[in-house]
This record gives structure tokens, C-alpha cells and sequence, in this order.
């Protein structure tokens, strides 16, 4: 069960991470940041965004394998 909830957190972090660069840019560029800053800001956010995803769903392969499947 941990393989698969990482499988699926490196799946679903990295098209949220994707969507979360991408909108943040695009906010980013219309407050006028540019260049270099522009890049790192929308980065650090998809990183994180990566990040939490991931903890959410080892958390929750963890709870599903705690109190759902050892409950059979």
C-alpha cells in the first residue's frame, strides 16, 4: 500500500505542481515581477505544492491501511 499511495502522490503532486507553476507565473507576471524572480517564485510554489500532495497521500495510504484493510 505505501508503493501505491507514493505512485499516485508523485503522479497527482506533479500535474497539481504543473497547474500551480503555471497560474502562479501568470499571476506573478501581471504584478510585473520579471525574469529570474519571476521563474523562482513559481517554483518554490510547485515545489511545495509537489510537497503537500505527496504528504497527503502517504498520509492517506497510511489511514487506508490502518483502519480500512486491517479491519477485514
Amino acid at each position: 500500500m505505501p508503493v501505491f499511495s507514493i505512485v499516485i502522490g508523485i503522479i497527482f503532486g506533479f500535474l497539481a505542481a504543473l497547474a500551480a507553476f503555471v497560474i502562479t507565473y501568470n499571476e506573478y507576471e501581471k504584478h510585473k515581477f520579471t525574469g529570474k524572480r519571476l521563474f523562482m517564485q513559481a517554483f518554490k510554489t510547485a515545489i511545495f505544492t509537489f510537497a503537500v500532495f505527496l504528504i497527503l497521500s502517504l498520509l492517506a495510504g497510511f489511514l487506508l491501511a490502518r483502519f480500512v484493510l486491517n479491519n477485514r
